[in-house]
């Protein structure tokens, strides 16, 4: 058996506090901020590149997580939602106004089934009035779900934070600023309700903070949406809220190879994407170092890794019940099991013991 094939095939198996993902990949499309009224217009462009009729339902929600009821192509919404029918290859656009003075919140459209034959894509543009001339106009990606998020910054002073919990239970997000130079300056913990939606500047969130340059670390117990703009001089930019990775090294003794390695996750929503690479067996470094890709779900509150090496090599699939959100230099462990690649046939079974990088 060559050591370093040892980890030819892995799942992971992680119990995290959590719901099942709230928006699916392609099926459903969220934003984590729509403004409307004040001179703000939003407009939604969606399209169906399936075969068969897209129906869905778009829902939205104010800052209090209550139904908000803007106007949709000139006509009012009611009970916060709209039904959607996008035929194949269909292109549809929603302008979001209101009448009187700026609100916000957030929108989420999601599928009526699963069906293999639709899909929905699409695109958020905020455009920015000052009486009848325009002045400002934003593009914005769809939001991820994530539990880890982290957002660099140049000017602390301009930097606006949109956040929504698209659960039907409360979390919490904590939110740390670092310095540039990797120093702690502030945290705060934001309890948000089902469907409670958030919008401030960093500075409004920590007015004690002074700092310039630097990031902002966002964990949350359950997946959040977000989304973030700066404000320079009146002129608005938007930025992405994308998954930020958590790394471990591990330990294990396996068939009397006591291996060592690290790998590292990102969950955005559901869905599960990482490295992996085994660094030494009993204390000697690998001579080739192979990095295998990670993929795995969230299903029914657990977290499912797995990767494949060489066909025809050992592998390993092993159920280790770690926390994915441990604190720096914290360990558990997780019991393994190792299979060959092509028939299955159990090799051992082993206990490794994980430590939190970052």
């Amino acid at each position: 058996m060559r050591e370093r094939y040892l980890l030819g095939f892995l799942i992971l198996v992680l119990p995290v506090a959590a719901n099942a993902q709230n928006i699916l990949p392609r099926k459903d499309i969220a934003f984590a901020q729509i403004a409307a009224g004040g001179g703000y217009t939003t407009i939604l462009n969606v399209t169906n590149r399936g075969t068969t009729t897209y129906n869905g339902t778009l829902s939205l929600f104010r800052v209090a997580g209550e139904e908000w009821n803007p106007l949709i192509n000139e006509i009012p919404v009611s009970n916060g939602k709209l039904n959607i029918a996008l035929g194949k290859g269909a292109t549809a656009s929603y302008q979001i106004t209101l009448p009187g003075g700026t609100e916000a919140g957030f929108a989420v459209i999601k599928a009526s089934g699963m069906e293999q034959t639709s899909f929905l894509e699409g695109t958020l543009t905020y455009f920015v009035k000052s009486g009848s001339t325009l002045t400002d106009s934003i593009g914005v990606q769809p939001s991820s779900e994530f539990y880890l998020a982290t957002l660099p910054f140049d000017d602390f002073s301009t930097l606006a934070l949109a956040l929504a919990n698209a659960n039907t239970t409360k979390t919490t997000v904590r939110m740390t600023v670092v310095s540039e130079t990797n120093a702690q300056v502030g945290t705060l913990d934001l309890p948000l309700d089902p469907n409670q939606h958030m919008a401030q500047y960093l500075w409004q969130l920590f007015p004690s903070v002074s700092i310039q340059k630097g990031r902002l670390d966002i964990r949350s117990d359950l997946p959040v949406l977000g989304t973030a703009l700066t404000d320079q001089s009146g002129q608005l930019s938007s930025l992405p809220l994308l998954p930020a990775v958590k790394a471990y090294t591990f330990t294990g003794r396996v068939l009397g190879v006591t291996l060592t390695g690290e790998l590292s996750v990102w969950i955005d929503g559901s869905s599960v994407q990482g490295y992996l690479r085994t660094l030494a067996a009993n204390g000697q470094p690998e001579s080739h170092i192979d990095t295998l890709n990670l993929r795995g779900a969230l299903v029914n509150n657990v977290l499912q890794w797995y990767t494949s090496g060489p066909p025809g090599q050992e592998g390993l699939l092993s159920f280790g019940i770690i926390n994915p959100f441990l604190p720096p230099a914290a360990t558990q462990q997780g019991q393994v099991w190792f299979f060959n690649n092509l028939n299955q046939t159990l090799l051992a079974q082993s206990t490794v013991t994980f430590t939190a990088i970052n």
